[in-house]
């Protein structure tokens, strides 16, 4: 034999094997898509009743109250009359107690709100009309109003006669002093945002109450703001210059928002569905590799089709329940049928522990990425990044 001949190249005894698995990932990656489409399904489902829950919600809002929107009070020489004279100073205080209204599974989120009103009129100003005017408050939701406190007027007080989305009151100014204070109190339904209008020379308003999520807008944001987990309080301060310029004054509105509601949070996790189908696979097939007992693409689907289900369960048990809990227990169903399944199928409680211990971890890792609005984004990938290096560490101990 000639020692200079070049030896045949090394033709690995397990190409079969390698083979075997290319084809399988390629039935796991249609599996997926099928799956995709089972979970766009249940996505279709979710914002379907996430429709006809916003329908409800807008049902009851409009029985109980729209928006709100306080405006005035400012002084008038006749009714209709669109020329006013502005307070020199209006300070107003809102304050919001929510209320939970329900309507089979649905509910909506309301308030009732204790609006008290004050400040100083000019007598000159307003004397330079008439010496008999009205005073208008506009509060477009008049039939909404309760406990309607008389205006003080100086030392009068006056009751207010409801006109087309306001409140007028007829008020002399005989004997009158030069800075005439006034003051007023009323309570009124509403839902979404309550918005004031800082109608004075010198505005002070302030805004507060019971709300997890407000969200503050108009033409400036507030000067001092206090914002908790339940409650809030913000503060505007304002000066005006001008007195007939409507549109020179400053709006201030507090929409109070539920937050991500629980059909958000269910189409928000639907979004995490495939990289858990991904690793959840990826893990079983690691198992399968190194156990060396072959697990067949049907078992692979019934897995699938379990992940798939767990958002199924999310939604029906969201629809009963805070999110929270539904994610808990929907989860634990999930994971603890799949746990179960492999146990049994490959006859190892070993692999049923790991299998448990991974899948706790993603769906742990999805609910941490969930309730981080802000940080959801870097938070996940900086999971996956993690789940990528584990998975390229492990795949260093694989022999085919």
């Amino acid at each position: 034999m000639d020692n200079n001949q070049t030896p045949p190249p090394y033709i690995p005894q397990n190409r079969k094997a390698k083979s075997v698995t290319g084809l399988k990932i390629i039935y796991l990656m249609l599996i997926c898509v099928v799956l995709m489409i089972g979970l766009l399904m249940v996505w279709l489902m979710s914002d379907t009743r996430e429709m006809t829950s916003r329908k409800v919600s807008d049902e009851i809002a409009s029985q109980w109250g729209n928006g709100v929107v306080v405006d005035g009070p400012v002084a008038i020489d006749s009714i209709g009359n669109d020329r006013f004279v502005r307070p020199s100073v209006f300070d107003c205080d809102v304050h919001v107690d929510g209320i939970s209204m329900h309507k089979g599974i649905y509910d909506a989120e309301v308030y009732a709100a204790n609006v008290k009103i004050s400040g100083i009129f000019s007598r000159e100003a307003i004397s330079e009309r008439a010496d008999t005017v009205y005073l208008r408050l506009n509060v477009p939701a008049i039939k909404n109003i309760d406990r309607l406190q008389p205006l003080k007027f100086g030392e009068n007080s006056i009751q207010w006669t409801a006109g087309h989305s306001c409140l007028l009151a007829r008020v002399s100014l005989d004997d009158m002093p030069d800075s005439i204070p006034y003051s007023t109190e009323f309570y009124i339904r509403g839902s979404g945002s309550i918005e004031v209008n800082a109608i004075g020379d010198r505005s002070d308003i302030t805004i507060g109450g019971e709300s997890a999520n407000p969200s503050f807008h108009g033409n400036r944001l507030p000067d001092e703001r206090y914002v908790t987990d339940s409650d809030f309080r913000a503060r505007w301060q304002t000066e005006l210059h001008s007195y007939d310029d409507v549109d020179e004054t400053d709006r201030v509105s507090v929409d109070f928002l539920v937050g991500v509601d629980r059909y958000q949070k269910v189409n928000r996790s639907m979004k995490y569905g495939f990289i858990i189908i991904l690793l959840t696979f990826v893990s079983v097939m690691f198992v399968e590799i190194m156990m060396r007992y072959p697990i067949p693409v049907f078992n692979y689907l019934l897995i699938g089709v379990a992940l798939i289900l767990f958002y199924s369960l999310l939604l029906a048990f969201a629809e009963h329940m805070s999110f929270g809990p539904a994610y808990a227990v929907a989860s634990v169903m999930t994971v603890g049928l799949i746990t179960g399944y492999m146990w049994l199928m490959l006859h190892s409680r070993k692999v049923g522990l790991g299998i448990l211990a991974i899948l706790t971890l993603i769906y742990g890792a999805c609910y941490v990425m969930l309730c981080l609005s802000t940080y959801s984004l870097l938070v996940g990938s900086l999971i996956l990044f993690v789940a990528l290096a584990a998975i390229m560490y492990s795949s260093l101990r694989l022999r085919y």
